[in-house]
């Protein structure tokens, strides 16, 4: 039976608590600590319960990790930049609404740069060669950041390559794959893409993508064909069909339904009902029904599904980076 109550406090209580301790099953995350605090802030944002009253402590820490190459790390463990840390990081800073000022712009395109492979993908750190790595979810975070350091550089990543890198990864099923040459698209991996692509100048051909994000809804969404639901497809196949202005396809009172069987008791959301609950899919829970029509009648913030940001953080970061240094 669905659940028909949204357990409000206790999501904020779960995410409260994920800011000051994490959860046993997230330790191991622990290194890429920056993107616990993302989904942190950002469940608590879009629930309109972002308490900002601490804010200082927690943009000294995030600042703390801008390494000197302009990137940044994951926690404060020592250790080098890294692409989704970085587009984590500047979210987190935005949610803070930390002034950024002190955001080497320069050195993030520098870092940016430096991550670019011949072939036009990205990887995690510019101390991390390789293609196995290089997939759409490190454009997409680069794309994110290059839109942030732009500001007036007239230095920039090679766009042309990026599209094109893109453009390979699109299967004989309409939808993207991690990489060129793997033959299986994924609901996250074609979020990706089609978010990158449209930061990176525009999507083209979106009819077989839109015609396989539809078919991944059984009432929540699967990341594949023949694999279970799980909520984190909801934004993930939801938020590509908004980014493709697609977003009234999806069957939103089936959607829901799932996602609020997912909520767990103590707070927070599962990966599906029953499931304990973890930072990743509480927060992309929430995204997901930010998306639906649902949103005003749960009271959560609307959010843009390219950004994976509200609105109005998506502008302030995009509108406060000041100076380059």
């Amino acid at each position: 039976m669905s659940q028909r109550t949204f357990k409000r406090n206790a999501h904020i209580g779960y995410f409260k608590r994920c800011l000051s301790v994490l959860p046993q099953a997230a330790e191991e995350h622990d290194v890429n600590r920056v993107t616990i605090a993302f989904f942190s802030l950002a469940g608590l944002e879009l629930l309109g319960a972002l308490d900002r009253t601490g804010r200082d402590g927690w943009i000294e820490w995030l600042w703390n990790l801008q390494e000197a190459d302009g990137g940044f790390r994951g926690s404060p463990i020592p250790g080098p930049a890294h692409l989704p840390s970085t587009y984590t990081a500047l979210c987190a800073l935005a949610l803070l609404r930390a002034p950024l000022d002190r955001l080497d712009r320069r050195g993030l395109m520098r870092f940016l740069r430096a991550c670019q492979a011949e072939d036009g993908s990205f990887s995690p750190s510019p101390r991390m060669p390789g293609a196995f790595q290089n997939d759409t979810r490190m454009s997409y975070c680069a794309a994110v950041a290059r839109a942030v350091a732009l500001g007036g550089e007239t230095e920039d990543i090679d766009v042309e390559k990026a599209r094109a890198f893109l453009t390979r990864c699109r299967t004989w099923e309409g939808a993207y794959a991690a990489r060129p040459g793997v033959v299986e698209a994924q609901g996250g991996t074609t979020y990706c893409a089609v978010a990158a692509l449209n930061l990176l100048g525009g999507v083209a051909d979106v009819g077989e993508t839109t015609r396989w994000l539809v078919q991944r809804q059984l009432g929540g969404f699967q990341g594949r064909p023949g694999k279970l639901e799980d909520v984190c497809y909801s934004f993930w196949c939801g938020g590509a069909l908004a980014t493709l202005n697609q977003a009234e396809l999806v069957n939103s009172p089936a959607n829901t339904s799932f996602i609020l069987d997912a909520q767990s008791p103590i707070g927070g959301f599962g990966k599906a009902p029953s499931d304990f609950p973890d930072p990743f899919h509480s927060y992309l829970a929430l995204a997901a029904l930010a998306l639906t029509p649902a949103r005003e009648e749960l009271g959560l913030k609307a959010i843009d599904a390219v950004w994976n940001l509200p609105f109005d953080v998506r502008d302030y970061l995009m509108g406060s980076a000041g100076p380059s240094q």
